[in-house]
């Protein structure tokens, strides 16, 4: 095997990383920090594990070569050698591996969950492969790692070996939801359920409809279309055929389990053996979404069901359900575990395939290797996008494609475990993450895939939420719920895909209480994704100010955007500045040229190019602070730019025959450093000060977009300063941007690269969406190697301040708006500096080496290049905070020197 090389690596400036920083600022070196395939083992350098029971990462080979990135829906072709490798792992107490030695059996996948509290101290361990068949081992050097004494959540379980969650499936039948234990119970619970009775008339009604067809959901012409565009539109005539046909099995079988009326799991009968004869590579249940809900079915009814099928039967069930499982687990062992998120396999698949598994797992002996390797992903692996902060990388549009299977899986694992998931760090943080960037009257942060069909909250936002009071007590959660619940009581009105969990966590008595989030910090750090959320008022965000700030150590992989450094501004529930442009496929012309790109993003271009595609474009949220007047965050976005180096994007570029230049914003423009500092001002008051450099001169272009509202120009005779207003009926909406150099501002309706809804995309009413063009202003240099930009935006329920310009001398303005005296230094040649107060003298923010003088004291940052507040509250009691940069998760715990 070739020695794998780490592509991760970080310097750090004037600073030892557990030591008292000098210097304020951290400068990152790394072409990525979350690699697309796993690149570098984890744990190693000795690095302080999070958790007393740590999961072993290591790259992948296929015998030869590192295991290179291939996913779902991709063109990459898999490596046909990737199923020829097994692993074994050792772990001990020493480097000669004798001293409390732990050591694993051959396995196929990468990932070595320990499954018991390790010793305070250090460990060693290495990994080793050969091929299948082989006797010759070859090892990986020894890597090193510390547990702390105080290490790993006391609220959690620590996860029993495999060996022992098979053995708790080996009980008979109906083994899904522990129903052979729990069965009597659920029924009896249910029985006053008024939810329950709802859903048995459901029930009733789902019996009368007739058997289903394989035919396509929705008709969609493809006369003119590319070859790829006619395979695309044709995935989108069969899109939800699987959960059209396997839906009412599972719900008859639940109906059956909830009254034990025979009628019910016969009628499930007859359409589980109706969806078990369709043909398993056509068009209507071939691809992996809806062969999955037919797996997914099939095994619900031959768990519940199985007393009701005679020997024939069950052969034919077990056949399908065997055939279409081998489809979904032999793509998986050393390659989804290794890829940073394979998305659909993560959202959908992985709980169909796991629903199946348990129900044939005493029958199809193979079945039993399928549960180990999912329960061994599961168990190091989730969340797969996020670690402890309770984000979610991809933005809401796509985070709720996932919600199911975080609640199932979860309550599937537990089942077997004993492990409460819902106590894991990033459960204990996920009600804060909707909280905040997906306030329960409010539009979401406007970014990722998918974001504009959530302009508002939605079923599915609901319905996840309401799941995790029923396994939460955490009365911001239940407040969350109990709005929506007051604003959209429609939403609770139905049968949803969270029914069968509320009914297995049914208590008669249960009683919520609740807190209002207006008493939680106004300022939140997501930083693990990579969102900054700042709110005027988090109880009324319907009627205040919330601004957000993103910048992701992720990059734009996945679902995600290449959005670093970019702002969303929302007033009053609607979003005024956002991303632009609409999803209609993950890679069509509008998606590569604008949606996904820096273009359709409220951020830096450089010479007209924008981030790079892939998680190389990767940024990062290094402060914040949570004040009461002023709210702060800063982003920096200085290793996104470049060319675009994943082979999956590139891949897709070539598809549809384009190539990633720079005539059409994609390359590298040599952007060294983008550092944008964002202050939420009270009284309706954004600022951004943004620090720019390149390796040579550039244009410098800083961009808004509205998605819902008109950008008009404002006059000024000043060509240092642009000004412009947003025709919107929430409030009066002006921008200034200020620069130090002569600016040129360029408004219009038009996108880059032409939205046109060629796949009939639809909203979530299920109207198809009509792509309307959105307006956009762009503020551009001439070319300069270091710049500077100011933007003062400000949302008035009156009328608009006048920005008056007291002084502006060497590249030092100083600016007045409303209450709020505004300092900053935008000559790119000279120390960056930022300090904004309030005329009456209750707050005053301070970046870079300003005189500090508040209230008539003077004051000095402990360290070079800090962020510092100064606040006095209304008992006059000061609020003194200083921050410097702050790692996020990945770098603290997986990275290599």
């Amino acid at each position: 095997m070739k020695k794998i090389l780490t592509l991760l690596s970080f310097s750090l400036v004037s600073v030892a990383l557990f030591a008292q920083q000098e210097n304020a600022v951290l400068k990152i070196d790394a072409e990525k920090l979350h690699a697309r395939v796993r690149e570098w083992p984890y744990p190693a350098n000795g690095i302080i594990v999070p958790t007393v029971e740590p999961a072993l990462l290591w790259p992948g080979t296929n015998g030869k070569n590192m295991v290179l990135p291939m996913e779902s829906g991709s063109e990459v072709k898999e490596d046909p050698n990737i199923g020829n490798v097994v692993y074994k792992v050792m772990l001990a107490r020493d480097k000669d591996f004798k001293k409390d030695l732990i050591s694993s059996a051959e396995q196929r996948w990468t990932v070595y969950p320990v499954h018991q509290a390790l010793k305070p101290g250090t460990w060693f361990w290495k990994y080793g492969y050969k091929l299948k068949g082989g006797k010759q081992w070859s090892w990986s050097q020894v890597y090193d790692f510390q547990v702390a004494a105080t290490a790993g959540n006391a609220a959690l379980k620590v996860s029993p070996p495999v060996a022992e969650v098979l053995k708790r499936n080996e009980g008979p039948h109906p083994r899904l939801w522990n129903m052979n234990k729990i069965g009597e119970d659920f029924y009896q619970n249910n029985l006053q359920n008024p939810e329950a009775k709802k859903f048995i008339v459901f029930a009733e009604k789902l019996m009368l409809a007739p058997l289903p067809e394989e035919k396509p959901q929705r008709i969609i012409d493809t006369t003119g279309k590319t070859k790829l565009e006619k395979k695309i539109i044709v995935e989108r005539m069969y899109h939800g055929f699987g959960d059209a046909v396997g839906n009412p099995v599972r719900n008859l079988c639940i109906a059956y389990q909830l009254t034990k009326d025979e009628r019910f799991i016969k009628d499930a009968k007859r359409r589980a053996l109706n969806i078990a004869r369709m043909n398993p590579n056509g068009l209507a249940t071939g691809d992996d979404f809806t062969s999955g809900a037919v797996l997914e079915a099939l095994g619900w009814f031959y768990d519940a069901g199985y007393q009701f099928l005679s020997a024939e039967e069950k052969k034919e069930l077990r056949d399908m359900i065997t055939l279409r499982a081998r489809k979904v687990y032999n793509h998986l062992p050393n390659r989804f575990e290794l890829h940073v998120s394979d998305n659909h396999v993560w959202q959908i698949t992985l709980r169909n395939l796991a629903i199946a598994t348990v129900a044939v797992i005493n029958e199809v002996p193979e079945s039993k290797e399928w549960m180990t390797y999912m329960y061994e992903v599961w168990s190091a692996r989730f969340p797969v996008l996020g670690t402890t902060d309770g984000g979610w990388h991809e933005g809401n549009g796509y985070f709720r494609v996932n919600f199911k299977s975080i609640v199932y899986l979860s309550q599937l694992f537990g089942d077997f475990t004993g492990v409460d998931y819902f106590k894991l760090p990033w459960m204990h943080n996920l009600p804060y993450f909707m909280l905040y960037t997906y306030p329960p009257h409010s539009s979401s942060t406007s970014t990722g895939d998918m974001w504009e069909n959530i302009p508002y909250m939605v079923k599915g936002q609901a319905w996840f939420a309401e799941a995790l009071t029923f396994k939460m007590d955490n009365p911001y959660l239940n407040w969350y719920v109990a709005e929506i619940k007051r604003e959209k009581p429609e939403y609770f009105r139905g049968t949803d895909d969270f029914l069968l969990f509320r009914l297995l966590n049914y208590k008669p008595n249960r009683k919520l209480s609740t807190l209002s989030p207006s008493r939680l910090p106004k300022t939140r750090n997501f930083a693990d994704v990579g969102v900054a959320a700042m709110h005027e008022d988090l109880g009324q965000e319907d009627k205040s100010l919330s601004t957000y700030l993103m910048s992701s150590p992720f990059g734009s992989s996945g679902h995600g955007h290449a959005a670093q450094n970019a702002f969303t501004l929302n007033y009053k529930g609607k979003t005024i500045f956002g991303g632009s442009g609409y999803y209609s496929n993950f890679s069509d012309q509008h998606n590569l040229l604008y949606y996904r790109t820096s273009r359709a993003y409220n951020t830096i271009l450089a010479d007209s190019i924008g981030q790079k595609l892939g998680e190389e474009g990767y940024g990062w949220i290094p402060r914040t602070i949570s004040g009461t007047n002023i709210q702060y965050a800063l982003g920096d976005a200085s290793n996104a730019y470049g060319e675009i180096k994943s082979e999956f994007w590139l891949d897709r570029f070539k598809q549809i025959k384009l190539t990633p230049s720079k005539s059409n914003g994609h390359g590298d423009p040599g952007v060294t450093l983008y550092r944008r500092h964002m202050l939420q001002l009270e009284g309706g008051y954004v600022v951004l000060y943004d620090e720019l450099e390149a390796k040579n001169p550039v244009k410098w272009t800083t961009q808004f977009h509205v998605p819902y509202d008109k950008i008009v120009a404002e006059t000024t005779t000043d060509p240092h300063q642009q000004n412009f207003g947003v025709i919107t009926d929430l409030a009066e909406v002006k921008a200034s941007v200020f620069a130090n150099e002569p600016l040129n501002m360029v408004i219009h309706d038009q996108f880059s690269a032409a939205a046109v809804n060629w796949n009939k995309v639809t909203n979530d009413e299920g109207k198809i969406k009509d792509f309307v063009n959105q307006w956009h202003a762009g503020i551009t240099s001439k070319p300069m190697q270091k710049f500077r930009f100011l933007t003062i935006i400000q949302v008035k329920n009156g009328e608009a301040q006048m920005i008056k310009i007291i002084k502006a001398d060497q590249g030092l303005y100083h600016l007045k708006i409303g209450d709020w005296d505004i300092q900053a230094q935008l000559d790119g040649t000279k120390a960056p500096a930022l300090q904004v107060s309030e005329g009456n003298g209750k707050s005053l923010f301070n970046y870079g080496k300003l005189p500090i003088l508040f209230q008539g004291k003077a004051y000095q940052p402990k360290m070079t290049g800090s962020s510092f507040l100064l606040e006095k509250d209304a008992n006059g009691k000061l609020n003194q905070q200083e921050v410097s940069d702050q790692l996020p998760d990945v770098l603290k715990y997986d990275r290599k020197f």
